[in-house]
């Protein structure tokens, strides 16, 4: 690991990881991993001191990284931001190098950016209780219900990820009004125990539905990334069989490329049907916002 940076620098003090080993854990993973992020804009999370320091998150790409790694503008509030994209291992593992723990990247890719390829809903349980299994079987099935096959991933945090992978057609106007009423679906089904509240005051020990990663410039973690959490845990693509033996944290920067042959893949891309949206919510006296309304009979 000759072209690593002060590869003996400890960056998970609890478990003396050092940023050698986490840039040599994106190199190993680099061929699996590199295919979700291709023409993604990129959020990063940074800990060039290690995780039990200050941390930042990171949308401009720096004007020191290479050519190599492309740049997007896109615009905001007020301006624009140029993300970096990664299309390589070799880029990949130059942003490890950099202090990055996590990826962050958009539902979208280019050149499609305003039409997003994939619908996330996250399930993000209460404080100490259970991994949401109830949740994600849920939210499969209300997927389902509209024609979209789901994969699953563990986030390497306290929740999973239900993925709908979709054709870019709709805008996120409208993918984020239909995972918004997907979502509340699956909290109207049960109420007891699921619910899309976004203040946790609110939740009452529920598990939160959140729909909001489906938004313009919003952004989820990528399968594989390392968290910055003792453990050093990883965002792992998981079969559903999996889930009843699987916690959100289960697999670790130590044991993660076991999985390296294990061919876990997100169903095919489908299109959304809106109308049939629409109509799932109307049955479970489920609202949204304009622009989606349109859709409703």
């Amino acid at each position: 690991m000759g072209d690593v940076s002060n590869p003996d620098k400890i960056f998970f003090p609890d478990d003396g990881i050092t940023k050698g080993e986490v840039v040599e854990y994106y190199r190993e993973v680099a061929a699996v991993m590199v295919p979700s992020l291709e023409g993604r804009p990129l959020t990063l999370q940074r800990f060039p001191n290690g995780i039990d320091q200050q941390g930042f998150m990171q949308k401009n790409a720096s004007k020191h990284f290479p050519d190599s790694i492309e740049r997007v503008e896109v615009p905001k509030e007020g301006g624009t931001t140029t993300h970096p994209l990664v299309d390589s291992p070799d880029d990949l593992v130059y942003l490890a190098n950099q202090g990055t723990i996590t990826f962050h990247i958009w539902t979208s890719r280019q050149p499609h950016l305003e039409r997003p390829d994939r619908l996330v809903l996250d399930l993000d349980p209460p404080d100490g209780g259970d991994p949401p299994r109830d949740a994600a079987l849920s939210a499969r099935r209300v997927l389902g219900d509209v024609g979209l096959p789901a994969g699953l991933m563990t986030t390497g945090s306290k929740g999973y990820h239900v993925v709908a992978p979709i054709d870019a057609e709709h805008d996120y106007d409208d993918i984020g009004q239909a995972a918004r009423l997907l979502a509340g679906v699956v909290a109207v089904r049960h109420p007891d125990s699921m619910t899309t509240e976004f203040r946790k005051k609110k939740r009452e020990d529920r598990v939160f539905v959140d729909w909001l990663r489906n938004r313009w410039a919003q952004s989820v973690v990528c399968p594989w990334s390392v968290r910055p959490r003792q453990g050093a845990p990883v965002a792992m693509p998981i079969r559903w069989e999996e889930l009843e033996t699987t916690d959100p944290d289960r697999w670790t920067i130590v044991d993660a490329t076991e999985r390296l042959d294990d061919d876990v893949a997100w169903p095919d891309a489908a299109p959304l049907d809106l109308e049939r949206v629409a109509a799932l919510a109307d049955e479970h006296d489920v609202s949204a916002d304009e622009p989606f309304d349109r859709f409703r009979d």
